[in-house]
């Protein structure tokens, strides 16, 4: 017997016919083959195996005992690849797979949460890994291949490198006071007009505090900053203790509570509009999971 030697599926399933049928001609005719084709795949089988398959009759032909048990494996192997098949198909049709998505805080407080339930609803067998970077990060993240899917604000110049996007969602800043505040009474309100107050702020990592800062700027005014926090909610808890107000997303800002509501105040400017972008790799390189995904951003944004 050979030490070595392959198990050649379609080699396997005409034995398998041959064997069910008790015939070459009856096996080739179910596999749409030539009974001398079949006859002689089943002869180079035993060459390999290096032994006996079949009993061959005048009027057909049987399983040897080496015979029948390869029939026993043969059929159990087809049947594993058949499921294996099947099961692999999930992945090529996006139904089943793995996402690795990167997200800004602004987008995993505000958005993600209800779109992620969604998605997941809709596709139950696709794990989603999920993790948070600034806005500039994601890009680099799927450059190398860190990440499948990026998201954050204002990633327009992600095409510049080759790389595809589409947009999201719009979220809006407000300026954050308690009610009590003298700016609480207005309806809506000029970034500027607020500086002569003082201010609660991100870390200055963020891109929030990056675009308040260049407005502050444009102003010719500085931001008299008292606190620098990392969270939203962080920021809410420090405006309900009259340490200051801020600006946040709309989305973001957290219950107020009854002793010390907040109150958000729009802002007026055009920079207080920011559009969402969801970036990745170019459709030949994205795998189904990734493009089902993208095909449910698209249906949201």
């Amino acid at each position: 017997m050979q030490t070595t030697w392959r198990y050649d599926p379609t080699t396997l399933r005409l034995f398998i016919a041959t064997c069910e049928e008790g015939s070459f001609a009856k096996a080739a005719e179910r596999e749409c083959m030539g009974a001398s084709a079949v006859s002689k795949r089943i002869a180079e089988l035993e060459e390999a195996v290096g032994s006996p398959l079949l009993y061959r009759f005048n009027k057909g032909v049987q399983p040897t005992p080496a015979g029948q048990c390869l029939l026993e494996h043969a059929q159990r192997l087809l049947n594993e690849m058949l499921k294996m098949s099947a099961d692999l198909s999930q992945f090529t049709s996006g139904e089943k797979g793995h996402v690795r998505i990167h997200a800004n805080r602004s987008s995993i407080i505000q958005f993600l949460p209800h779109d992620l339930n969604s998605f997941l609803t809709a596709h139950p067998h696709v794990d989603v890994e999920l993790e948070e970077r600034t806005s500039e990060q994601v890009i680099e993240n799927i450059l190398g291949n860190q990440c499948d899917i990026g998201i954050g604000a204002g990633l327009e110049s992600a095409s510049l490198v080759g790389l595809a996007v589409q947009n999201y969602h719009i979220d809006h800043l407000a300026l954050v006071v308690r009610d009590d505040h003298p700016l609480a009474g207005c309806d809506s309100l000029n970034f500027a007009e607020s500086l002569v107050y003082r201010h609660i702020a991100l870390h200055r990592d963020s891109p929030l505090y990056q675009t308040l800062d260049k407005a502050a700027r444009a102003a010719q005014r500085p931001i008299n900053y008292g606190v620098h926090l990392q969270s939203f909610d962080a920021v809410c808890r420090m405006i309900q203790s009259g340490l200051g107000i801020a600006v946040l997303p709309d989305r973001a800002i957290s219950e107020s509570s009854e002793d010390s509501p907040l109150v958000k105040i729009p802002l007026t400017d055009g920079w207080a509009n920011r559009q969402f972008h969801v970036v990745s790799q170019p459709r030949d390189k994205r795998s189904a999971t990734t493009q089902s995904f993208l095909d449910f951003v698209q249906s949201v944004a």
